[in-house]
């Protein structure tokens, strides 16, 4: 089944623009919201996110190194000086063990490599941004120094520097010994800031490539963090998901958010970015907080169903579509896909029912339909 299959989200982009209005003129007075986590609660954030590269030259050699995962769809970003001499790189992390990893994009000036594993067997990062970062900010970096998986450090921003190719770096005081090169450093929201690339151990200088760099290599918008209007992380995170850039819709709505925390139909919008992303378990805490938020509800019902159908939770599927179709009793696609989670949920008396009335409310799903509500009817009679 493909869920949220009518593009419902073109109908709702706009569906809040009197509470926008309201929420930015009386929130737009109010601090960045606190979302800092303690070290324990940073660690636990990304520790699925985190992997262990090793690099193989043609005389037997073996390099190992950091990796971030940095989206669903299996790219993990390094430093280029791990990989220099690989004639094949692995990646690991904890019993996993991936061996058909190519490199997607690279650039040796900056020592960032892109790597590209199958499938979204991990999960991603949360991207930050390395705009704004301040001497003396408090950061963290996770690695695989000598080979310990995983292994996380606390420190500061020490300065920001020049190296010899005119590139900029982090310095900081987090300690990065050998294994921990490509790996992350955070934010105390356990944002991505930056990556780990070197360290002179005996006077404790270590350094970081910026995130934002990352960005300019995979094509990301960097400027969100200069704007001097956050409303303007708004407009342009709109747009991003009118034009199907949904990880840079993700970060512009995020960005806003950070000013204006309660505005539901930020959450909404990014909510739909993290579907589209599938980020599943995001979209749903998106989604819920403007049910919780809001009186208008069917879209984010509508689409929190989707979410719960996509993580195999048909029960809770099934009953957000029911919320949704309260308020609208005659939409096709609800009934549709509240089709299939009664189908998934062997109830095929109800599966039936709900197909009949999309089919009813939409002709365009007969052909579709009545191939799945005769497999639902006999499925029924086998069942009494």
């Amino acid at each position: 089944m493909s869920v949220n299959r009518r593009q419902m989200f073109n109908r709702y982009l706009y569906i809040f623009p009197l509470l926008y209005i309201l929420v930015c003129v009386r929130l737009f007075s109010q601090g960045v919201s606190g979302d800092e986590l303690t070290p324990d609660k940073i660690y636990e954030k990304v520790d699925n996110s985190i992997v262990v590269i090793l690099a193989y030259d043609n005389n037997g050699n073996v390099f190992q190194g950091s990796g971030v995962v940095i989206d669903d769809n299996g790219l993990i970003a390094t430093n280029h000086h791990v990989c220099k001499d690989a004639s094949r790189i692995e990646v690991k992390h904890y019993s996993k063990e991936i061996r058909d990893v190519e490199v997607y994009r690279y650039d040796e000036v900056k020592d960032i490599l892109i790597l590209k594993v199958p499938g979204t067997m991990f999960k991603p990062i949360e991207y930050g941004s390395s705009t704004n970062l301040k001497a003396g900010q408090r950061v963290y970096a996770v690695g695989s120094p000598e080979g310990y998986e995983n292994s996380i450090s606390e420190g500061i921003i020490s300065g920001f520097r020049t190296d010899e190719n005119n590139v900029k770096l982090i310095q900081m005081t987090c300690p990065i010994t050998d294994g921990s090169s490509g790996g992350a450093v955070l934010n105390s929201k356990g944002e991505l800031i930056g990556l780990s690339v070197s360290g002179q151990h005996e006077g404790s200088l270590y350094f970081a490539v910026p995130v934002n760099d990352i960005y300019a290599l995979l094509g990301i918008e960097t400027n969100i963090a200069e704007f001097t209007d956050p409303v303007k992380y708004y407009e342009i995170g709109t747009l991003a998901n009118e034009n199907k850039n949904y990880k840079d819709a993700e970060v512009y709505f995020s960005k806003y958010l950070e000013k204006f925390s309660s505005d539901a139909s930020a959450y909404y919008n990014r909510g739909y970015a993290r579907f589209k992303l599938k980020e599943y378990s995001k979209a749903i805490s998106d989604f819920s907080t403007v049910l919780e938020t809001s009186g208008a509800g069917s879209e984010s019902f509508f689409y929190r169903g989707n979410c719960y159908y996509s993580l195999k939770d048909y029960k809770n599927a099934k009953l957000d579509y029911t919320k949704a179709l309260e308020q609208e009793p005659d939409n096709s696609d609800i009934y549709y896909n509240r089709g299939y989670a009664n189908f998934k949920l062997k109830a095929y008396a109800e599966a039936v029912n709900d197909w009949q009335r999309a089919v009813e409310l939409n002709p365009e799903y007969t052909s579709e339909l009545e191939v799945k509500i005769k497999i639902a009817q006999e499925e029924l009679l086998n069942k009494k």
